[in-house]
């Protein structure tokens, strides 16, 4: 008896049992990915046409002129709108930075745009540029961030929102030319936001 239980384990030891080669293989399997394919890609790949942003937004004055040739950023959509020979005058701009496309500075690959959208945003007072941060809009509640920009001129004020890979800039310049950084300029130009950012994001 003594023998054949000592038989019985060196086949259990060196592996020589029927089931023991299957219970003794594992297979390995990666775990899922957590980056989904779509977090991949830029939020805005395509822009609305100035047509469309008066389609989409009734109420502003005459279309006036219109710029979708980008020479900045890789999109663009620069409307103006301004009932002539008199005002109120209503700028509203949108320029969008692709995955896909590279520079110097700032190669192709996820993630490409929103560091260029972001670059823009956060652009100081240069000489030919836009004026400087005049505060956080802490109260516009679209886009990822927004900001007041310092007054160009007497009458008009100019808000700058910041959405993942696009930057859009409303400018308002109302009839009665208030004081730039007063609610009769700005609270205006939050609702003008707010319908610009949602005929953006419908395209």
């Amino acid at each position: 008896m003594a023998v054949a239980v000592l038989a019985l384990s060196a086949a259990a030891c060196t592996g020589d049992g029927a089931g023991s080669g299957s219970s003794k293989s594992t297979s390995i399997v990666p775990p899922p990915s957590t980056t989904s394919s779509a977090s991949a890609h830029a939020k805005y790949t395509a822009l609305p046409t100035c047509r469309e942003v008066t389609q989409r937004m009734p109420g502003l004055p005459p279309f006036r002129s219109g710029n979708e040739k980008p020479l900045v950023s890789d999109l663009l959509a620069a409307c103006e709108f301004q009932r002539i020979p008199d005002w109120p005058r209503v700028n509203l701009k949108v320029s969008a930075w692709r995955d896909e496309n590279g520079d110097i500075s700032f190669p192709a690959g996820p993630g490409r745009g929103a560091l260029k959208a972001r670059e823009a945003y956060d652009v100081t007072s240069k000489p030919g540029a836009d004026p400087a941060d005049d505060g956080a809009a802490e109260d516009v509640e679209v886009g990822e961030k927004a900001k007041w920009l310092t007054p160009k001129d007497k009458g008009s004020c100019t808000l700058v929102i910041l959405d993942a890979n696009a930057v859009l800039v409303i400018e308002n310049k109302p009839a009665d030319k208030p004081e730039p950084r007063s609610q009769e300029c700005r609270g205006p130009l939050r609702e003008l936001a707010k319908s610009f950012y949602d005929a953006v994001r419908m395209q």
